[in-house]
């Protein structure tokens, strides 16, 4: 073969390469009103592969992430809602950012630079008054601004808001972002960013349920877990920390990799307060930098996911409190007691009340920046 000849084959098969290859995309779709009239737009993010991620501007919520098993099949891994009405007047907590203060605050209030704040209580726990992932009208509560952004071999949705002053009771004008990228290796990242006029307290993640079976209702207990810390936290009657203890010869032993039920009948203090399997982890050697939590695995799928953090803790929930009657509305059906857990990504509840805990504090002049991945795989 000539070298005229050569070039030209050449070129044949990088066209029929490059052909069989999916053009990575971004479809915007009207996604609804809410009973306020407001319009709700939703984000269809997918990449070269085939794989994909549904986002909405109505509390930055993930509806969908659709990721290959062993045998190339693409399911969806989110367990939750897949319309509006049910997103808006159903569970709250079903795939939103979760803010300006993920997780608790106890007392509902703290001090800051030798100031009180007494902030909005949406709960009501042994007694005392709990905040919880931002009060009754936290940041899952409202639209905001979405706008496409793209990079090399990735594509995503960054999502605006102004929290004002004042705004559930915590100081300070907060202009919020947070960004989701959906990468041509199956990569999920969300990325968090945050700037104050006034000093105050932030904490923001991401309260999505997981369950790598896919669409068909399944236990997630049977998931195998393994998580990179050597300490977990008790929690007190308000849910909030209270002793830090080794996980050694507890329930949340999962520095190897374990099902995520193996010790769910073990007698342990935190696993009675939280009546079932619900932790925090302390993540091992923790300095800020983008370093892995945890990796979850289905035996059935193939599907597995590594969680990746900057942050210092990783929280999880197996949905003890699901059920049909109180969740007919799921996507594939009714959502089953233990259908889905969170991998959530935070700092320590109630650090504002624990100098123990690293800062939240955000004062003017600084940024608030926070990274967590979701690299998926199959094997």
């Amino acid at each position: 073969m000539d070298v005229k000849r050569f070039l030209i084959f050449g070129l044949i098969v990088l066209s029929a390469f490059v052909s069989c290859r999916k053009q990575a995309s971004v479809t915007v779709i009207p996604f609804g009103r809410l009973s306020t009239g407001e319009e709700v737009t939703l984000w269809h993010l997918e990449n070269a592969s085939g794989a994909s991620m549904d986002v909405t501007d109505f509390g930055c919520r993930i509806v969908k992430i659709c990721m290959p098993d062993r045998d190339g099949v693409i399911d969806d891994v989110v367990v939750g809602y897949g319309d509006l009405e049910t997103f808006e007047k159903a569970d709250r907590f079903f795939g939103p950012v979760i803010g300006r203060y993920g997780n608790r605050i106890n007392h509902a209030s703290f001090t800051l630079d030798g100031t009180k704040y007494n902030i909005v209580a949406n709960e009501n726990l042994a007694g005392e008054p709990v905040q919880c992932h931002g009060g009754y009208k936290g940041f899952d509560q409202f639209v905001w601004k979405g706008e496409v952004v793209r990079e090399e071999g990735r594509q995503g949705v960054k999502f605006y808001r102004l929290s004002p002053d004042g705004e559930e009771g915590f100081p300070g004008n907060m202009e919020a972002s947070v960004t989701y990228w959906l990468s041509d290796d199956n990569v999920v990242t969300l990325e968090y960013e945050a700037t104050t006029d006034k000093t105050t307290v932030v904490n923001l993640s991401n309260h999505t349920f997981f369950n790598l079976r896919g669409s068909e209702p399944s236990y997630v207990m049977e998931h195998i877990m393994q998580v990179e810390a050597d300490t977990c936290v008790q929690n007190n009657l308000q849910y909030c920390p209270d002793i830090l203890l080794p996980v050694e010869d507890t329930p949340f032993d999962f520095r190897e990799p374990h099902r995520v039920d193996y010790r769910i009948d073990m007698p342990n203090e935190h696993l009675r307060i939280m009546k079932g399997m619900s932790a925090c982890w302390v993540i091992r050697d923790w300095d800020g930098t983008l370093r892995k939590a945890a990796d979850l695995y289905d035996r059935k799928t193939g599907r597995g996911v590594e969680t990746w953090t900057t942050e210092p803790a990783l929280l999880t929930y197996t949905g003890r409190g699901f059920s049909p009657e109180k969740h007919p509305n799921g996507k594939y059906g009714p959502i089953d007691k233990f259908a889905g857990m969170l991998l959530e990504t935070i700092h320590f509840p109630d650090s504002p009340n624990q100098d123990r805990f690293p800062s939240t504090v955000l004062r003017p002049g600084e940024k608030y920046h926070s990274v967590t991945q979701y690299r998926f795989y199959a094997k």
